[in-house]
C-alpha cells in the first residue's frame, strides 16, 4: 500500500500542476486575445488614435495578467489595403512563466494576438 502511494502521489502532483498550467494559459491567451480586440476596437473609433488604442490594450493586459506575463508589448497601426484603406492592427505579445520549467527549454510560453478593425468614419448620406 505504502509503494502504491509512493509512485501514484507523485504522478497524481504532476498531472495536477500541468491542469493548473493548461488553465493558466488559457486565461493568460483569452486576456492577450482581448486586449488586442479591444485595443483595435478604441483605435478605430472615430477621432482615435493608435496611441489611445496602445493605451487601452496595455491596461487590459496590465489588468488582466499583472506580473504573471514578462516583458509584454502592444503595438497599434494603421495598414491601409486597397479593400480597406484605414484598417487598424493590434498586436499584442507576451511571455507567461512556466510553473513547472522543463530542463533544457525556454522556462517561458509565448503568447500572442492580433485583431484589425475598420476605421470609423463618417459617410454624407447620397
Amino acid at each position: 500500500m505504502l509503494v502504491e502511494a509512493a509512485i501514484a502521489f507523485p504522478l497524481l502532483l504532476l498531472v495536477a500542476l500541468g491542469l493548473v498550467q493548461f488553465a493558466l494559459y488559457q486565461h493568460a491567451q483569452n486576456v492577450v486575445q482581448a486586449a488586442a480586440e479591444d485595443g483595435a476596437r478604441v483605435a478605430a473609433a472615430q477621432g482615435a488614435s493608435a496611441a489611445d488604442g496602445r493605451q487601452r490594450a496595455q491596461g487590459l493586459l496590465d489588468a488582466g495578467l499583472g506580473k504573471a506575463a514578462e516583458s509584454p508589448s502592444v503595438e497599434v497601426q494603421f495598414q491601409p489595403s486597397q479593400a480597406d484603406p484605414q484598417r487598424v492592427t493590434a498586436t499584442v505579445k507576451a511571455r507567461l512563466r512556466l510553473i513547472l520549467p522543463i530542463p533544457l527549454t525556454d522556462p517561458y510560453v509565448q503568447l500572442q494576438a492580433t485583431a484589425q478593425m475598420s476605421k470609423e468614419r463618417f459617410r454624407a448620406p447620397l
